[in-house]
């Protein structure tokens, strides 16, 4: 059990060391950053890339709207239960 956590204990001190840690302050990588060389090239200039469009759906023949509406009066005319059963046994004859 001592071993263990001696182990656990050397262990989390070793990956403490070799945690990274910044070489320079903050405030001397920003500065560093700000330098930029500029580069000038020269050749000719690419020409445009193609534009697509997107082809356009055919138009539905009837419209979804009006196939909706056909579903919906069907599933209102649709024979609803006339009458209620009190137990859920069938009725024998």
């Amino acid at each position: 059990m001592k071993t263990s956590k001696l182990f656990l204990a050397g262990l989390v001190l070793l990956t403490q060391g070799f945690g990274q840690e910044p070489k320079r302050a903050l405030a001397q990588q920003i500065s560093a950053a700000g330098t930029k060389t500029q580069t000038v090239a020269s050749g000719a200039a690419q020409p445009l890339a193609p534009v697509a469009h997107p082809k356009a759906l055919p138009p539905l023949n009837p419209p979804l709207g009006d196939i909706a509406r056909q579903a919906r009066a069907a599933h209102a005319a649709a024979p609803k239960a006339q009458m209620v059963v009190e137990s859920d046994t069938a009725e024998k004859k």
